[in-house]
């Protein structure tokens, strides 16, 4: 358990640590330092079940033939065309 600051600048260090807006701050500061685009926000981008990509039959065909084919060949020792 933690006990009560011993001076005003630990509660205020104790305050800001806690606070999101500052962890908000420090991340955008961190993403433009180090050059990354900043991801966006989960409430404004949401992902319908129309956007999830779903296989239809003859492509899990196709996927599952060419990764049969890959297996075969390296069963007689010939190298596999797509790695693991």
């Amino acid at each position: 358990m933690r006990g009560g600051p011993r001076s005003i600048e630990e509660l205020l260090y104790q305050k800001l640590l806690e606070s999101p807006g500052f962890h908000r701050f420090v991340r955008r500061i961190y993403y433009k330092i180090n050059g990354l685009q900043e991801p966006l926000n989960k409430s404004t981008s949401s992902v319908s079940a129309d956007q999830i990509f779903r296989p239809t039959k003859l492509q899990k065909f196709k996927a599952y033939r060419v990764l049969f084919w890959d297996e075969v060949r390296s069963v007689f020792g010939l190298q596999r065309r797509f790695n693991k």
